[in-house]
């Protein structure tokens, strides 16, 4: 292997490849990063479970591949003084690597160490805009189960029905639910992707109207946008039915615009050092039109005023700050509707009108 590319091209690239390199795996192949050089440079990382392929522009004069440890190898392409960089591999398993007046000799395994990776796109493909898909990753991730005993709720279900594909996370205390309609959708799909992986492609993802190609199957799934595939294996099982555990009726309601209620519950929150259970962030909503959110810890007190447009039951409800500042953070609408069922019944949180996402939220039992 023989070629000469961009120095800030290939930082990109090894940039995005690594996030999917595995760390201290049994394997030290897999600590690496291949690179095959053939019509393009391609860069390929790879955990067991998913995998990255980056293909950039090179000027090739010999094809070839090695594997090369990925830290030590953006160390060094970091580190170069001249941004036009020559690569040779030497004896099947040395990368030398070349800019300006430095040299480095990088030892590393031959390509055939490294595991085969399928790239193989389906028939059934879903096609979104990347800066919606982003979105919808992002407004479900944080509600992802880290509860290694439920590995089925460790993952985002993608479901896809009558021309609307929806994300649905959940892990016990709240439950998140984005739907998107897409034009020409068509397949009835109902898989689950591990949210490393999903985590992985919102940060690939860019903020942008051009399209991400979705190719699912029964065993992978591969995610194609640019110049970068993402292929991760799926969760095996049958998530929950999450349309079971939404409340059908509600004893309060309010409406509010969610920019204001976040800033109540994160200067709420101040007083409460840790996440912990014993200090919740508390709602009181008794009148017509305020609502009073309030914290007390060992360090003091907190108490704010916000108008709302209140109707129903008076409801006082204890929560865990954080499960409503992450859901808060994530909502664009200027107002949003949020109803209780008492204090030990579930918060929703959805548009005041419309149906694009679905918020629930168990309250703190005192």
């Amino acid at each position: 292997m023989k070629l000469t590319c961009s120095r800030n091209n290939l930082i990109e690239a090894l940039n995005t490849v690594q996030r999917s390199v595995a760390v201290r795996s049994t394997n030290p192949v897999l600590d690496g990063i291949l690179m095959t050089a053939d019509q393009s440079l391609i860069l390929t990382g790879y955990d067991n479970e998913t995998g990255i392929e980056y293909r950039m522009d090179a000027d090739i004069s010999c094809k070839g591949s090695i594997v090369v440890p990925a830290k030590i190898m953006l160390d060094v392409v970091r580190s170069l003084p001249d941004n036009n960089v020559y690569l040779e591999v030497k004896d099947d398993t040395v990368l030398l690597v070349e800019s300006g007046k430095s040299v480095f000799h990088i030892r590393g395994y031959a390509s055939e160490r490294y595991p085969e990776i399928h790239f193989i796109e389906d028939k059934v493909k879903i096609e979104i805009e990347q800066k919606k898909l982003k979105q919808m990753i992002n407004q479900t991730i944080f509600s992802v189960s880290s509860d290694l005993g439920r590995p089925i709720l460790m993952g985002l279900n993608l479901i896809c029905r009558d021309g609307t594909m929806t994300l649905v996370a959940l892990d016990g205390f709240r439950l998140a639910v984005r739907h998107q309609m897409i034009r020409g959708l068509s397949e009835n799909i109902n898989i689950i992707i591990p949210s490393k992986a999903m985590g992985e492609i919102a940060r690939i993802l860019k903020d942008s109207d051009d399209e991400v190609t979705i190719f699912p199957s029964h065993n992978y799934i591969i995610f194609s946008c640019d110049n970068v595939k993402v292929v991760t294996r799926l969760i095996k099982g049958e998530f929950l039915d999450y349309k079971t555990i939404i409340p059908r009726n509600a004893e309060t309601s309010l409406i509010i615009a969610p920019d204001v209620l976040l800033a109540a519950v994160e200067r709420a929150s101040i007083m409460i050092e840790t996440d912990d259970r014993r200090f919740p962030v508390t709602f009181y909503c008794e009148g017509k039109d305020i609502m009073r959110v309030t914290s007390k810890t060992d360090i003091g007190t907190a108490r704010e005023e916000i108008p709302v447009a209140l109707s129903g039951e008076p409801v006082e409800i204890d929560f865990n700050p954080r499960f409503f500042i992450e859901v808060l953070r994530q909502i664009t609408d200027e107002r949003v509707l949020i109803t209780f069922n008492g204090s030990l019944g579930p918060c929703s949180i959805r548009p005041e009108n419309g149906d694009e996402f679905y918020y629930l939220v168990l309250p703190l039992r005192r």
